[in-house]
């Protein structure tokens, strides 16, 4: 065990020596974002301006493009095959349970901004799954990417996660008093030498695999923290990385924090001539003898317009070089001037915008497809540490799901099934403004290149899209419902001139008005107003003399009664049309006559 632990301890090393450039970038951009630029540069800053005098385009950059990348996508668990209710019920009851998982994160309400700002800023965002067992529910944590090393395989798997961190000595005794002898410094008899040890700051590995999950203190000999085996059986860590051409973890502002440095340094020189031009030595003719300073002061001499300041021109190139910084900064960070209103007349066109426009487009477009990714990993996770920890456990969430509320009970074992597919999108045109995303989308749908389904699950919007659908064909059978009464209403008219009595077709439909008026559904009033009436006791029995409904009928020829024939008009079969026209005569009206045959058989 101590070579387990050995070659844990060297394989860590070995990977904060191989991210020591990386983690330097880290510590700058961050320096850079929270104001410290001492820590960068010293000496940059005087004692009197301690923070920059330029506003922080780093970090409102950072902030702009997190809040706009950080929009959460469309998750669903539909598969490719549904062609059934009951797996229709399936996809739908593990996409509510999906987003239970992200609701309970909070990553709707920051988290996943959070996320965003880490990607754009140091170049990498970490998902961490862990199991909240005061819920019984998966929780997706952000992980802050400063201090952690991931071990990545050949083909971008990974196969262990550090995370090492500084915390204070009373706090790391208050949750492991065992090391309490370790942190604290003892003479031979005893007595504590250091007592300031519980402000001291202790730096803290914690080592994952599919194995185990370890903890150590670097700093102190490797001393064991604490131990336990992984119960997953395999990492609960999804990571989004930047895409780099090296190989590198690259932030989007590694370069662009020396241009905003020269940006600032330029104005601080500007703001201290400006200063010194103010406060200039004053110059006076040689007759002067009494100086009096102050307002309403009052000079003698002969030569009044010798009296002035040393003058302090500022450098006319310094200007220049400001807006050049300026334009530097803006090409560094990708920022166009678009997005801070910085518009000239000019441009002002639709072309113009979406021009400037392009570059910030294409960085939230590539950066929510690896963003996506990760996410779906992540969800996945969450779905197999559900199923493993919980599987028999009967729950129930509420939620809003796609913009619809939700109240669903489940059992992990039986809704999840091993089945822990998700897709995670961010819809057709990811990076653009809703509206053009929208007018794409029904001009591919009018040519019939796309699918409604496909259309109302690229939204730019929260829809559940089976609910929706549902919604959507009850009211398409609503209004068929509507329109076939309005025709019935319509009939009214004929009905009256072809000398028919209107009167109970009318109060069928007086009588749907009035249920819809007390609140009843369309086609509960439409069901309720024609419902046939019921039949009176004892109609369905057979009038004496005549076989019952159904009872076999006799050979041809037999007499009437049961088992015989019927005669016509008394069960038997109606006249064709032929006899019908027969019997009519020349002046249209009906000619009565009764025939009676008899057939013999031979």
């Amino acid at each position: 065990m101590d070579l387990e632990y050995d070659r844990i301890h060297r394989k860590v090393d070995a990977l904060r020596d191989a991210a020591r450039e990386r983690d330097q970038r880290h510590r700058d951009v961050h320096d850079i974002r929270t104001g410290q630029v001492d820590t960068v540069i010293p000496g940059a800053m005087p004692e009197a301006w301690p923070r920059p005098v330029v506003a922080n385009m780093i970090d409102a950059v950072a902030r702009d493009v997190s809040e706009v990348m950080g929009q959460m996508p469309a998750i669903n668990c539909s598969n490719s095959l549904q062609v059934s209710e009951r797996s229709k019920k399936f996809s739908s009851r593990r996409t509510k349970i999906a987003a239970h998982y992200v609701l309970s994160s909070r990553l709707a309400a920051g988290e996943q901004v959070k996320f965003c700002d880490h990607y754009h800023t140091f170049g990498m965002a970490i998902y961490s799954v862990e199991p909240d067992f005061t819920t019984q529910t998966p929780i997706i944590r952000v992980e802050h990417p400063q201090g952690c090393y991931p071990e990545m395989g050949m083909f971008g798997e990974l196969r262990s996660f550090t995370k090492i961190w500084r915390e204070e000595a009373i706090h790391l005794v208050a949750k492991y008093p065992h090391l309490l002898a370790h942190l604290k410094r003892t003479n031979q008899y005893g007595e504590m030498i250091d007592q300031s040890w519980a402000e001291r700051e202790i730096e803290i590995a914690k080592y994952i695999d599919a194995d185990r999950i370890y903890m150590y203190l670097p700093d102190h000999s490797n001393t064991w923290v604490d131990e336990m085996p992984n119960p997953m059986g395999k990492l609960m860590i999804s990571i989004a990385c930047r895409p780099s051409f090296d190989r590198q973890v690259r932030g989007a502002f590694d370069d662009a924090i020396w241009v905003y440095l020269a940006k600032s340094r330029m104005a601080m020189l500007g703001l201290e001539a400006a200063e010194k031009s103010v406060r200039a030595p004053l110059a006076i003719p040689r007759d002067v003898q009494n100086m009096v300073f102050g307002s309403d002061a009052i000079l003698r001499t002969d030569s009044p317009e010798k009296i002035k300041r040393v003058g302090v021109d500022l450098p006319q190139f310094a200007m220049q070089e400001s807006q050049i910084l300026e334009q530097e900064l803006r090409l560094a960070t990708r920022q166009p001037q678009a997005r801070t209103g910085n518009l000239q007349a000019s441009i002002i066109t639709g072309k113009g915008v979406e021009a400037l426009m392009g570059g910030f487009d294409s960085q939230i477009t590539a950066g929510q497809q690896v963003i996506g990714q990760a996410l779906k990993r992540a969800i996945e996770f969450a779905f197999c540490m559900d199923e493993k920890l919980w599987g028999n456990t009967k729950k129930t969430i509420r939620g809003v799901v796609q913009g619809t509320p939700f109240e669903e009970t489940y059992i992990p074992s039986k809704d999840i099934d091993g089945n822990d597919t998700v897709d995670v999108t961010y819809g057709f045109a990811a990076g653009q403004d809703p509206a053009r995303a929208i007018v794409g989308m029904l001009q591919l749908r009018s040519d019939k290149l796309i699918s409604r389904d496909f259309v109302m699950r690229n939204l730019p919007m929260e829809i559940d899209v089976v609910q929706m659908q549902q919604q959507v064909d009850n009211e398409e059978f609503e209004d068929a419902m509507k329109a076939g009464v309005q025709q019935m209403m319509q009939s009214v008219g004929a009905l009256a001139l072809q000398g028919q009595d209107p009167q109970e077709l009318l109060a069928k439909l007086a009588k749907v008005m009035d249920l819809r008026e007390k609140g009843r559904p369309v086609h509960e009033a439409v069901l309720a107003a024609f419902k046939p009436p019921e039949a009176p006791q004892g109609a369905g029995q057979p009038a004496p003399g005549q076989p019952p409904q159904g009872a076999p009928q006799g050979p041809p020829g037999a007499p009437p009664g049961p088992g015989g024939g019927m005669p016509p008009g008394a069960g038997g079969a109606p006249p064709d049309m032929m006899q019908l026209l027969t019997s009519l005569r020349s002046g249209g009206q009906a000619q009565m006559n009764v025939r009676t045959r008899r057939n013999v058989a031979i």
